[in-house]
C-alpha cells in the first residue's frame, strides 16, 4: 500500500473526505511539523505505534505492503516493525514526501551510521542523504527521517535557512480538529491533488466534481477493520448533490459487477454510507480487512496516462 495512491483514492475516488464524532486528540508531531513545506496541499499520517496489536499491522506492516517502508528499510537496514512510530505525507500536485518518525539507532543525539550494501550515502549542508537512484531518505535526527526525491529533500533543508518559508499552519491546524484516531488526511483544496483527468468526453463530469473538491477531512480507526468517516465541502449545495449521486451510482455498479457469491464483498458496499447537506458531503465506511484490497481492484478507477500505479 503506498500512502501517495492512498490519498489519490480518497480524494478522486471518493471526491471527499472526512469526520465524524469522538473526542479530538489528532496532531502533527512536533519535531515534524515546522519541517512541513509551506506549498503542501494535502497531509496524511498514519500512527504505526497505536497499530502493534491490530490485524493492519501484520497485514501491512509485517506483510510488507507499505512500499515507503519497504523502500526506507532497504535504504538504511532498519526494521519498520520495531523503529518506526508515525508517518506523515506532505504533498501537492508536483511532488510528495514521507516524514518518518521513530528511533533509528542514533546515541546522543547523533544520526546513526548506516551502511548498506548498494546505498550511496551523500552529505548535504551537515545532513546526509542514503539514496539510490533519485530517490533517498534525509535523516534530520536520530529520531525524525524523511523519505522523497533527492532534490526534493535538499529543499527540505535549503527551507530551512530561506526568510518567508514557514509550514502551513492552517493544514496542520486541521489536524487538531479530528479525533485521535489511527489514520487521517486534510486538505485546504482537495482537488488540486486529483491527476490530470480529461476535462471532455465520458469523464468530464467526473472531472468537473472531482476538481471543485475544497476543504477535506479524513480519518480511519483500523483496530480490527477500517471505519472511516469523511467529509468534504463545495463551491455549492448543487455540486454536493451531484456528488452525492455520483458516487451512489458507482457503488450501483460495483453491486452489479459482483459476483452474488461475494457476500463479504457486498457488505462493503452496503457499509458505505454517502449524504449530502448543504454544501458538504458525508461518507462513512466500514469494512473488514481480508477484503479492503479486493474492493480496491474492483473499484472502476484507471490510472491518467503518464500516471504509474504503486
Amino acid at each position: 500500500m503506498d500512502l501517495r495512491k492512498t490519498a489519490t483514492i480518497a480524494l478522486a475516488a471518493v471526491f471527499a473526505a472526512g469526520c465524524g464524532a469522538g473526542s479530538k486528540g489528532a496532531r502533527v508531531d512536533a519535531a515534524i511539523a515546522p519541517l512541513i513545506p509551506s506549498d503542501t496541499v494535502v497531509l496524511a499520517g498514519l500512527r504505526l505505534d497505536k497499530l502493534k496489536a491490530t490485524p493492519f499491522f501484520k497485514t501491512y506492516v509485517e506483510g510488507h505492503k507499505i512500499k515507503v517502508l519497504d523502500d526506507f528499510q532497504s535504504k538504511t537496514g532498519l526494521d519498520p516493525t520495531r523503529d518506526i512510530w508515525e508517518l506523515v505525507y506532505a504533498g501537492n500536485n508536483k511532488r510528495s514526501m514521507v516524514f518518518i518518525r521513530g528511533k533509528f539507532g542514533g546515541q546522543f543525539g547523533q544520526e546513526p551510521d548506516f551502511r548498506v550494501p548498494g546505498i550511496e550515502r551523500q552529505s548535504y549542508k551537515t545532513y546526509y542523504i542514503l539514496s539510490q537512484g533519485e530517490a533517498g531518505v534525509l535523516f534530520i535526527t536520530s529520531g525524525v527521517a524523511v523519505a522523497g526525491a533527492v532534490k526534493d529533500l535538499k529543499q527540505i533543508i535549503d527551507n530551512r535557512d530561506k526568510a518567508g518559508e514557514n509550514p502551513p499552519h492552517d493544514l496542520i491546524e486541521m489536524v487538531t480538529e479530528l479525533p485521535l484516531d489511527h489514520a487521517w488526511l486534510v486538505s485546504l483544496h482537495g482537488g488540486a491533488m486529483v491527476p490530470d483527468i480529461p476535462m471532455q468526453g465520458n469523464m468530464a463530469n467526473f472531472a468537473r466534481l472531482a476538481t471543485s473538491l475544497g476543504e477535506v477531512k479524513v480519518h480511519a480507526d483500523l483496530s480490527s477493520g477500517v471505519n472511516l468517516q469523511a467529509e468534504g465541502d463545495y463551491p455549492d449545495a448543487n455540486l454536493a448533490k451531484q456528488v452525492q449521486e455520483t458516487i451512489r451510482a458507482a457503488v450501483g455498479i460495483l453491486r452489479l459487477r459482483t459476483p452474488d457469491t461475494e457476500k463479504e464483498l457486498m457488505r462493503i458496499y452496503d457499509g458505505i454510507q454517502v449524504n449530502a447537506k448543504d454544501k458538504q458531503i458525508s461518507i462513512s465506511v466500514v469494512a473488514p480487512f481480508d477484503i479492503i484490497d479486493q474492493a480496491v481492484k474492483a473499484f472502476p478507477m484507471r490510472h491518467p496516462e503518464g500516471v504509474k500505479a504503486e
